[in-house]
């Protein structure tokens, strides 16, 4: 298990379904800030942000493009403004994911190997 009492954390794609749940487990294990980052669905992470509150977590939300290179470096160069720093990231959302799903053997290679984008050191 990862100590993350008072640690400042980031999940992609926070604001519904497995992302929630991450979030809320690293509130509930003493995450003191943590970035709620969305697509669409400002509604659930607003929700999702009232329920991190709740648990005493400091909540920044953020809402872009994981495909975008620059939305990317725009989430994470927030996050530092905002919270100094980032100590947990993990990498949830799926952007390919309304076009991805279809019967396993019709998936194509090219779906299966979505291109790797490469970041530059922020932290």
């Amino acid at each position: 298990m990862i100590a993350v009492k008072g640690k400042t954390a980031l999940v992609t794609g926070s604001s519904r379904g497995i992302g929630r749940g991450i979030v809320l487990k690293l509130a509930e294990c003493g995450a003191a800030r943590i970035a709620v980052h969305y697509l669409k669905n400002k509604v659930a992470a607003e929700e999702t942000a009232g329920q991190l509150r709740q648990r005493g977590a400091e909540v920044l939300l953020l809402q872009a493009d994981v495909s975008k290179v620059d939305d990317i470096l725009g989430l994470f160069l927030t996050v530092r403004e905002s919270f100094g720093g980032l100590d947990v990231f993990v990498s949830n959302a799926r952007p390919e994911v309304e076009y991805f799903y279809e019967p396993v053997l019709n998936i194509s290679l090219e779906k299966w190997q979505m291109p790797s984008i490469h970041r530059p050191a922020l932290f």
